[in-house]
């Protein structure tokens, strides 16, 4: 745990948020402070594409700590240290504290955990923490209905970060027992708690929004991404693959043959081992198979093998000496542990290098929340989540033959705009203001508050 709040916790505030998601959540969090906590807003609109416990966190901490990076990162990073404990937990109860180390290790050597499942402000970091929690509770050796509440109420919360995607635990649950009557209706069981959970927030949004949030949050965010890729042109099936050999590192390509070993020859280690690979082939499938692929989809399978890694060293209570497919095993997996944490500072900086490219955002977000928070909202010819932000006012996209027009006619809105270089040189010729220079686009206001 300490090495993972080494590894998640400092510098959180000192690189802007990026484009896309956590700019988005960090404005949405922000609405939730000023506003609602049921009618989530983004960009001056409703927003109904997300569950919003992650709102409500960021939120909680603004109302903390203030408005800034440090408070937005602070839930999930928070999140990703608590994911790191949880593999250790679990798998320290069942195979010991040399696994346990192991496990977690395997984590923080992951750019794409770092990135995505702990520093960012992302929807990710909550996901991963409660369906880690509810396999754990689920699969806990002393069975009880305690246990299954326990997950179940994981569950529910996890479907509160991230939609459907929450309902990962108890899917792999029923999956990886095709012919035990006992162990399919605990899983449904389980799903049916989370349910309950989740159900009055779902609830009470179609009662306010109706079919438009059903449109936007399942049509739009489950069944169209399902169906279709809604960023870009798509990609191969086998894409979630190359995100796990380029971002995750070498051990996810050995960790599964480790545990099939073992499983193979151990009974004790299968039935410690084997729901939580279950559960990691399956989000691997679900990312495989949805037309719309992004990095991310694949991270919840990382806790899974982390941890299907120490279990897979169980011994069982029989057993009067460890077999040669454990020490075997251990060793193996050591020497990628190891080569994990190697890459845990690596993968730091990576992630932080990415982060401040994101600065000149910061630096006119700023400059607008300064100089132009009178302005009802800026036009502007693509969106720019960041700016929107730190700028503290609404960003409207038009054609930018359209936005031109608009900024001549001093009876329309917007009257500050971010346009190209070129279009803004007539502007400024005709007087307007430059408020500041982002790349090739120009920050202008044409006409004067009281044109």
């Amino acid at each position: 745990m300490l090495a993972s709040a080494v590894v998640l916790l400092p510098g959180l505030g000192t690189t802007p948020l990026v484009d896309w998601d956590e700019s988005i959540y960090a404005a949405v969090g922000r609405g939730v402070l000023d506003g609602s906590a049921l009618r989530l807003e983004w960009n001056g609109d409703p927003y109904h594409r997300k569950p919003p416990l992650l709102f409500w966190a960021i939120a909680a901490s603004y109302e903390l700590l203030g408005v800034n990076e440090f408070a937005t990162r602070l839930p999930s990073a928070l999140a990703g240290v608590a994911t790191c404990a949880v593999v250790a937990l679990a798998v320290a109860r069942r195979a010991g504290a040399a696994a346990a180390l192991l496990s977690t290790a395997l984590l923080l050597g992951s750019t794409l955990f770092v990135e995505r499942g702990g520093r960012r402000a992302c929807t990710d970091a909550l996901l991963i923490l409660f369906t880690t929690v509810a396999l754990w509770r689920a699969t806990e050796t002393s069975g009880t209905r305690s246990n299954a509440v326990q997950a179940g109420i994981a569950v529910g919360l996890a479907i509160l970060s991230k939609g459907v995607a929450g309902i990962l635990a108890p899917a792999a649950l029923f999956l990886a027992a095709p012919f035990a009557a006992s162990q399919r209706r605990r899983a449904l069981e389980i799903a049916a708690v989370g349910a309950l959970v989740a159900l009055p927030w779902y609830a009470a949004q179609v009662w306010l929004e109706g079919s438009v949030f059903v449109a936007s949050h399942l049509g739009y965010e489950v069944i169209e991404r399902a169906l279709r890729p809604i960023h870009g042109s798509g990609a191969p099936w086998t894409y979630p693959l190359s995100v796990l050999r380029e971002n995750a590192g070498i051990w996810v390509a050995v960790v599964p043959v480790v545990v099939v070993l073992r499983c193979w020859s151990d009974r004790a280690a299968r039935q410690a081992a084997l729901p939580w690979l279950y559960a990691a082939v399956l989000t691997l499938a679900a990312a495989m198979s949805m037309q719309t692929k992004l990095p991310w989809y694949v991270l919840p399978a990382l806790p899974m093998l982390a941890v299907a890694a120490g279990m897979s060293l169980v011994v069982g209570e029989h057993a009067a000496r460890r077999s040669r497919t454990w020490l075997t095993g251990f060793a193996v997996l050591g020497l990628v542990a190891a080569n994990a944490i190697l890459l845990a500072a690596p993968a730091r900086r990576t992630v932080l290098e990415d982060e401040m490219q994101f600065e000149p955002f910061r630096t006119l977000g700023s400059e607008i929340a300064a100089l132009l928070s009178d302005e009802p909202f800026i036009g502007a010819t693509q969106e720019n989540p960041t700016l929107v932000f730190y700028g503290g006012r609404p960003i409207r996209v038009y054609p930018q033959d359209e936005l031109n027009r608009l900024l001549l006619d001093p009876s329309m809105l917007p009257r500050a705009a971010l346009i190209h270089e070129a279009d803004a040189l007539g502007f400024l010729d005709l007087g307007a203001q430059e408020i500041a220079r982002f790349g090739d686009r120009v920050l202008v206001r044409y006409a004067p508050l009281d044109g």
